[in-house]
C-alpha cells in the first residue's frame, strides 16, 4: 500500500465527494498540483496529529492546564467529569485553530498567485498584441509572449497553450487558464478573448484596452490604499495600544479594589483633612470581579480585537481580507506584548508607591 493510497482513502473517509470536488478547485487556484483526495486524505491525517499533540501539551503543560481546570471549575459542578471536559475542550479548540490555519494557507496562497498576475498582466496583454499585429495567431502570440520576466504567468500560459497545439480547442485552453487564478479581472479577459475570437473581433484592440484598463484599476487601488493610511494607522494604534493599555490599567484597579476591600471590612473610606473628606460616606464592598475572572476575560477579547483589525487592515491594503491572517500574528503578538509592559509598568509605579 503506497502512501498516496493512504492519503487517498483518508480524504474519502473524512471528506464528501461534493467537498473533494470543491477542494479540487481551491487546489487548482492555489496553484496545488496535488490529487483532491489526497491533498484531503493529507490535510485530515495533518490536522489530527497536530491536534492530538496539542491536546497532550494543553493537559500536560501545568500553567495552560491549572488555570484552564479552575475556570471550568465554577461552569461545572461534577469534578469527576472535568478533566474529561478538559481534553474534550481542548480537542476541539485546537482542531478548529488547525483547520482554519490550513484553509488560510490556501486562501493566501491564492491571493499571492493573483497578485502576481494582475502585476504582470497589463505588460502580457500588450506583448501578445503585438505578437498578433505582426501575423500571429492567438494562441502563438500567447505562447511567445509567455517569457521568463512574467514569472508565474508565463508557466501557466505555457502549460496551458501547449493543449492547444496538442488538438484541444483554444477555447477549452482559455477556460483552464482562467479557472487557475481567483482573479475577476482576468477571468474578465479571458472572456472578452473569446467573444472577440467568435465574433471575429480586432484581437488587438481588445487587448489594448483591457490592458489599460488593468492599469488603471491596479493604479486606482494603489491610491485608495494610499488615502486609507490614516484609518489604517488608526485601527493598528486602537489594536495594540489603546486596547492592551485600558485592560491593563483596569486590571490593576481591579487588584487595588481586591486589596481595599477586606481591609475595609465593607465600610466606608477614611476621612481626613483636606480633598479626601470629600468622599467620606463612599461605601466600599466586594469587587463584583476578580482579577483572575477579568484576565481571563482579557486575553479572548484581545485576540478577537486582533482578529478583526487584521482583517480591516488587510481590506484597505489589498481589497480582501484573506489577506489579514499574514499580518494577525504580528499584531496579536503587539497586543500582548503591550498588555505585559504596560501591566509591569504600572505595578513598579505602585511598588515605589507602596
Amino acid at each position: 500500500m503506497t502512501n498516496e493510497s493512504v492519503f487517498e482513502k483518508a480524504g474519502r473517509l473524512f471528506f464528501t465527494r461534493q467537498r473533494i470536488k470543491s477542494l479540487e478547485g481551491e487546489l487548482s487556484i492555489a496553484g496545488i498540483s496535488m490529487p483532491a483526495d489526497s491533498f484531503a486524505g493529507y490535510m485530515s491525517i495533518n490536522v489530527l496529529v497536530i491536534t492530538a499533540f496539542l491536546t497532550l501539551l494543553v493537559i500536560l503543560y501545568r500553567p495552560l492546564n491549572e488555570p484552564l481546570s479552575g475556570l471550568l471549575k465554577s461552569y461545572i459542578g461534577l469534578p469527576q467529569i472535568l478533566p474529561l471536559v478538559v481534553v474534550v475542550l481542548a480537542f476541539i479548540v485546537t482542531y478548529l485553530a488547525t483547520l482554519m490555519l490550513l484553509s488560510t494557507y490556501l486562501l493566501m496562497k491564492a491571493d499571492d498567485r493573483r497578485d502576481r498576475l494582475e502585476s504582470v498582466l497589463p505588460d502580457f496583454l500588450t506583448l501578445v498584441s503585438s505578437n498578433i499585429n505582426a501575423g500571429m495567431t492567438l494562441d502563438q502570440a500567447m505562447w511567445y509572449s509567455a517569457k521568463p520576466e512574467f514569472g508565474l504567468l508565463s508557466q501557466e500560459v505555457k502549460g496551458v497553450i501547449k493543449g492547444s497545439f496538442s488538438g484541444e480547442s483554444l477555447e477549452n485552453a482559455l477556460d483552464t487558464l482562467g479557472s487557475r487564478f481567483d482573479s475577476r479581472v482576468f477571468k474578465r479577459t479571458i472572456l472578452l478573448l473569446k467573444q472577440a475570437s467568435k465574433s471575429g473581433g480586432e484581437l488587438t484592440n481588445v487587448l489594448e484596452q483591457t490592458a489599460d484598463d488593468v492599469r488603471n484599476t491596479s493604479t486606482m487601488k494603489k491610491e485608495i490604499a494610499a488615502s486609507l493610511v490614516l484609518y489604517e494607522i488608526f485601527v493598528l494604534f486602537a489594536a495594540i495600544v489603546g486596547t492592551p493599555f485600558l485592560f491593563a490599567v483596569a486590571s490593576k484597579l481591579i487588584q487595588v479594589f481586591e486589596k481595599l476591600s477586606p481591609q475595609l471590612g465593607g465600610g466606608s473610606l477614611p476621612t481626613g483633612g483636606g480633598m479626601i473628606s470629600s468622599f467620606s460616606g463612599i461605601k466600599v464592598g466586594q469587587a463584583v470581579i476578580s482579577s483572575s475572572d477579568f484576565f481571563w476575560f482579557t486575553l479572548p477579547t484581545m485576540f478577537v480585537t486582533a482578529l478583526i483589525s487584521s482583517f480591516i487592515v488587510s481590506v484597505i491594503r489589498t481589497g480582501t481580507k484573506n489577506q489579514g491572517m499574514k499580518y494577525f500574528p504580528f499584531v496579536l503578538g503587539l497586543t500582548y506584548l503591550v498588555y505585559w509592559l504596560v501591566g509591569q509598568g504600572i505595578e513598579g509605579i505602585f511598588s515605589t508607591i507602596a
